[in-house]
């Protein structure tokens, strides 16, 4: 008996639009569903988040540079005992006897200015100061002209260190650093999106290929189908044995396993997508998706060399490695500033104003009725063991250790740009040796068939070469799925996984620029 053409395995399924209960069945693409795992997934946008916190970082390092508002009140009310002779001095009245001697002070005192910090270290102080004086002095004192006595003093102060803390390098270390970590924090978004980009591309063609291990395994049980009415038709003709008839049913059935088995195995895949890509599962299974096209083949691929170089140049990696120890850097800086002895000379210079009533207090500091400079240093240097020193080894060993991490990433990125082509070789070898097994599985199942036809073959074998086929066609298949998933590899290995997915570099900036904004 003729059996049917056997399902030829290099094949793609393709699909169509469909109207299902008055709406279009959805048709993915293994690009459609790279970029909406770029929009929707879940980690993904929890890392674009991370871009909003480095950006916010940096703010808050440049806020220690901007101006700022101080001010202070205070209200003193004192009574202490004086000495007799001191109380007397300053104009007391004595009482007699043994009687205490009290002065009396009462201060209201206020302060208001803005400040600011230079990159140069420099503090700069614009500010007033008006207090209100009342104490027995001034109530007693015929010497006294104001009682209570109003003062003020508006003036500028500036603070600059010599040791610590001097000069843009050790002010702007902060400030550097995050800005390191943030751009680190970018490229690290990018690298991320990669891998998601390849991960999904591989899921989606995990996808596609379980559909056509289904549709080899359907084949197979048509095949199985006809063969079974075949051999009931000659029992029943008794021209056939009954134990074909069970031969042919064991064959339907396991060929049903089989494709039960596939079945769920794509459900499983396509819910692995759909994680990826933050959809609810298809319960009815109406999603459709597009074969991969011969563009995975690598029928266009660099040269290893080739290849290698672009991913020493091209991969954000090594980019990212850069900055961090950039960064390392800078905290060694840090920890040598840290490290000095404080020395700071403080100036200051303003307008003084005495009166009776406070608006006249002011009046007089804006006619310059007296002036106020001071000139100070302030010195501070920790003894024994502070733990500067092992901040400083701590951070000059991070420096050593991130430098190695960057050798480490370099040598790392031949080694994974090597490895990806070796696979996508042996991927290609493998693809034509499947072929060629399924070629001569064709062949001897025709050749059991031809005997069967005559009398002279067992049904048993025939249907023993059908599985031997269908086995082949389903390795074809496997080869070809593990060529497209290493052609993946080899572009996100060797940094190109962007381009030969049609993601430009402007569509994932769009994206890290609105991470950075405020929301």
């Amino acid at each position: 008996m003729k059996l049917l053409p056997c399902f030829t395995a290099v094949s793609l399924i393709q699909f169509s639009p469909q109207i299902v209960q008055g709406e279009e069945t959805e048709i993915m693409s293994i690009y459609s569903s790279v970029r909406r795992a770029l929009r929707e997934n879940s980690e993904f946008k929890g890392e674009l988040e991370s871009v909003k916190i480095s950006n916010a970082q940096i703010r808050r390092e440049l806020s220690e540079f901007g101006w700022g508002i101080e001010a202070l009140a205070r209200y003193e009310d004192r009574s202490k005992p004086q000495n007799t002779r001191e109380f007397i001095a300053v104009g007391g009245v004595q009482l007699p006897g043994n009687e205490s001697r009290i002065f009396d002070d009462e201060n209201l005192t206020a302060r208001f200015g803005v400040k600011k910090k230079y990159a140069t270290g420099t503090v700069l102080e614009v500010g007033s100061r008006f207090s209100r004086l009342s104490n027995t002095l001034n109530r007693t004192s015929a010497n006294s002209l104001f009682s209570p006595e109003y003062e003020t003093f508006t003036g500028i102060t500036l603070t600059q260190p010599l040791l610590r803390g001097f000069g843009k390098d050790a002010n702007l270390a902060g400030v550097n650093i995050a800005r390191l970590r943030g751009a680190a924090q970018d490229i690290l978004t990018r690298v991320k999106a990669m891998n998601l980009v390849a991960e999904v591309a591989t899921r989606y063609t995990d996808i596609v290929t379980a559909d056509r291990v289904l549709a080899v395994h359907g084949q197979n049980i048509k095949l199985a189908e006809q063969m079974l009415t075949r051999n009931k038709e000659l029992v029943k003709s008794k021209e056939g044995l009954a134990t074909d008839v069970t031969t042919a049913e064991l064959a339907l059935y396991q060929r049903q396993d089989q494709y039960i088995t596939s079945a769920a195995d794509k459900i499983e895949r396509v819910n692995t997508l759909f994680a990826l890509t933050n959809r609810e599962p298809d319960l009815d299974g109406e999603t459709k998706f597009k074969a991969v096209s011969s563009f995975f083949s690598g029928a266009t691929m660099k040269g290893k060399r080739e290849l290698i170089n672009d991913g020493q140049s091209q991969r954000l990696d090594l980019n990212y490695y850069k900055h961090v120890v950039e960064t390392a850097k800078l905290n060694v800086l840090r920890a040598k500033d840290v490290g000095k002895s404080q020395l700071n000379v403080t100036g200051s210079a303003g307008l003084y104003g005495l009166d009776a009533e406070a608006d006249g207090a002011f009046d007089e500091a804006a006619g310059a009725q007296g002036t106020e400079w001071s000139l100070g240093l302030n010195f501070k240097m920790p003894l024994g063991e502070d733990g500067a020193a092992a901040a400083l080894e701590a951070a000059e060993a991070q420096v050593r250790q991130t430098q190695l991490e960057l050798a480490k990433a370099k040598r790392n990125i031949s080694l994974e740009v090597h490895t990806a082509c070796i696979r996508v070789d042996a991927a290609k070898q493998r693809i034509q040796t499947a072929k060629k097994a399924v070629e001569l599985a064709a062949q001897r199942l025709k050749q059991e068939q031809d005997l069967f036809d005559v009398g002279e073959g067992d049904f048993y074998r025939v249907v023993e070469q059908q599985q031997v086929l269908g086995d082949s066609q389903v390795n074809l298949v496997a080869s070809e799925a593990a060529l497209s998933k290493s052609v993946i590899a080899v572009w996100l290995a060797a940094g190109q996984i962007f381009e030969r997915m049609g993601i430009s570099n402007a569509e994932i900036e769009v994206m890290i620029t609105r991470s950075k904004e405020k929301e």
